[in-house]
């Protein structure tokens, strides 16, 4: 990422950038991630698209004095919309049940120097271990983490067109993407709060939803289904978490389901009650 220019004493500071926080009846956890960009993420613009909420997603995002859009298209189209309006090169997206960290200020100065100059995106990590805890940077070529949490470039964003079709796995989709321009998804060890639990959000239908996205992204394959599978029968443990055998058989499974079923947990409405 290029860096910003050095200031008297030579070092990089990074410039206020715009902020992308996608929404769906998101009332529950939008002041927490609002908040925290206007406290950690020194924002230009927070740009919210929102998916026609019903509830106070809207009024809230007026009271922060955000610039609102409204889409009814996919998640990933949401985040191309969002950049299109954006106005800075450097763009974030925090999804809208994420919380900032005094930690974030740390990919921030990441991205104002020259430390990875190969980086398509600067990321952190979400607190609930969806990816193994970091101890040292980690430096992918065609693998993710979180979009929800990230720092990239405008222009990859809006020259990924196939973002448009997805909903869940759009942050995959935009590495392999990065991946065929050499350029890498960087993984600080700086973690965020991830607020998924206030908006009805269980583990259950979040593994759904990921297998869910990988449908869509790569169609129907009997390699996949073995794969996730067999790795629930043998103890493979999905994404390296450090979980039991029985939590691990219980994720896969759910995760096959997501798999099986795309129609019905491709998308998710924050606010829709659950049983």
């Amino acid at each position: 990422m290029k860096p910003d220019r050095p200031d008297r004493r030579g070092s990089y500071r990074m410039g206020r950038i715009d902020y992308i926080v996608p929404t769906w009846n998101s009332e529950s956890t939008l002041a927490l991630t609002l908040s925290s960009i206007r406290k950690y993420g020194r924002p230009n613009r927070v740009i919210v698209v929102d998916k026609h909420s019903t509830d106070r997603t809207t009024v809230i995002a007026k009271n922060y004095g955000c610039d609102i859009i409204s889409s009814d298209k996919s998640l990933g189209a949401a985040r191309r919309l969002g950049a299109r309006e954006a106005r800075t090169d450097l763009i974030a997206f925090v999804d809208s049940d994420v919380e900032l960290l005094p930690g974030w200020e740390e990919v921030l100065r990441a991205c104002a120097d020259r430390r990875y100059p190969d980086a398509g995106v600067i990321g952190a990590l979400y607190n609930d271990d969806y990816l193994r805890p970091a101890t040292a940077p980690v430096s992918l070529l065609g693998g993710n983490g979180a979009f929800g949490c990230s720092v990239t470039r405008r222009r990859c964003v809006l020259a990924c067109t196939p973002l448009d079709s997805l909903s869940s796995g759009e942050d995959a989709l935009y590495a392999e993407f990065l991946a065929e321009k050499n350029l890498r998804w960087y993984i600080l060890p700086v973690y965020v709060n991830h607020h998924r639990e206030l908006g009805n959000i269980t583990d259950t239908l979040r593994w759904r939803w990921l297998g869910a996205g990988l449908r869509r992204r790569r169609g129907f394959r009997a390699s996949i289904c073995k794969s996730v599978l067999g790795g629930a029968v043998i103890g493979l443990r999905m994404n390296g978490l450090d979980i039991s055998y029985r939590e691990n058989l219980t994720l896969r499974l759910n995760y096959f389901i997501g798999y099986m079923l795309p129609g019905r947990y491709f998308e998710i409405d924050r606010g829709e009650k659950r049983s």
